[in-house]
């Protein structure tokens, strides 16, 4: 083959890419999603917990004793007292309380006021939890009243949960793992992306225009042809997923100093030179399964639809954080699903190098696949010009 006709398809499909500023801007900007859902989530959680300086303004229609303002203080609520509940509607219409709490003597009855946005979700659990504790102390008191020991009627046992590892669980623990399985699956599918978009342009958009019989008159050959658009495909890619992947720990990175849901992310040299190389093998095949789905497709429409099936892969690994899902090491064989398993062991403990081994071995065999089926199907007329 001659290097000199690859060298000029690699540049020519990457130039004609740049060209389209509104793909390029689907492209890389995409990665940036990743950097802004782990700070969300970061300050989701921190909100939840009333961490963060986040405060929440409430108010009452009663006067909270020493003992409830105590109460209220871990949870970030700030009491104010109003007289009636007029007072309570109008200020929580203009926004001075986030939410407010009604007594009723005669029921023995807290009704707890707010709206259904985020901060009112917050608020209510809040204040649910206060007048839990309130509950309590209240109970307690009476207890203590009789001269009867509180802890010795409501310590009999104590709960703990753990999986079957030994570990703690947490709801942190599986938000930050969900985020970081969405994040590493972002990734992933921002290399589906970009992938699908220039073998779009490259085969089906040139068969639609009818450039490609054109491009095939001069001396190239089909081998030298295929070849180029492959390596401008997973150049394409490999700037997208390397973008993806540095935004991803960078982001980690910071919102490990400032949320304490991500304190346990740790980074090193060493799983971010693995994250690099999966990102790499996995441009290597995408690249190369984006151009043989899309290659019988006749037009830019039929060839984005069936490009889809790639991205459609890439959410599963999403469910299976869901479902708490056991991998296996066989499941490392699977093309596309291992690379956001392998990235997801890399931070969470969970490394071993046979699957990291089994996951290179894979994509090396299925990349051979890809390309030699390439080669074949791109011998046929009815693939090149669509007859």
């Amino acid at each position: 083959m001659n290097k000199n006709n690859i060298i000029t398809t690699i540049k020519k499909e990457l130039r004609s890419m740049f060209r389209d500023k509104k793909t390029m801007f689907m492209i890389f900007g995409f990665p940036f999603i990743i950097a802004f859902f782990i700070f969300l989530m970061g300050f989701m959680e921190d909100s939840v917990m009333g961490e963060g300086g986040t405060t929440y303004n409430v108010g009452f229609n009663y006067e909270i004793n020493e003992v409830e303002e105590a109460l209220l203080e871990p949870y970030s609520l700030e009491y104010k007292y109003y007289k009636d509940k007029d007072d309570l509607e109008d200020s929580f219409e203009n926004g001075d309380i986030s939410g407010y709490v009604m007594f009723d003597n005669e029921k023995s009855t807290y009704t707890i006021y707010t709206d259904s946005s985020m901060s009112g979700m917050n608020v209510s659990t809040f204040l649910a939890s206060y007048l839990e504790d309130y509950n309590e102390y209240l109970g307690n008191l009476k207890l203590s009243n009789q001269n009867i020991d509180p802890t010795e009627v409501y310590n009999n046992f104590k709960v703990e949960m753990m999986n079957v590892s030994g570990e703690e669980l947490s709801t942190s623990g599986f938000l930050v793992e969900l985020v970081m399985s969405l994040s590493f699956t972002y990734i992933i599918m921002a290399i589906t992306l970009a992938a699908v978009n220039m073998a779009t342009s490259a085969i089906a958009v040139e068969k639609e225009h009818g450039t490609l019989e054109t491009i095939l008159t001069l001396p190239i050959t089909t081998k030298e042809l295929i070849t180029g658009k492959y390596l401008a495909n997973v150049v394409i890619g490999t700037v997208a997923s390397l973008i993806g992947f540095a935004l991803t720990i960078g982001s980690f990175g910071i919102a490990r100093n400032m949320f304490e849901i991500y304190e346990d992310f740790s980074i090193s040299i060493g799983a971010i030179g693995w994250g690099v190389l999966i990102c790499v093998l996995a441009s290597f095949l995408i690249g190369g399964m984006a151009i043989a789905i899309t290659a019988k497709a006749k037009s830019y429409k039929e060839a984005q639809a069936s490009g889809q099936v790639l991205n459609y892969l890439c959410m599963i690994p999403i469910f299976m954080t869901y479902l708490d899902f056991k991998v296996s090491s066989t499941y490392y064989v699977v093309p596309i699903l291992n690379y956001t398993t392998i990235l997801m062991d890399l931070y969470t403990g969970n490394f071993e190098y046979i699957n990291l081994l089994i996951t290179i071995l894979s994509t090396i065999v299925c990349v051979g696949v890809v390309l030699w089926l390439l080669m074949k199907t791109f011998k046929s007329e009815k693939v090149l010009f669509g007859e």
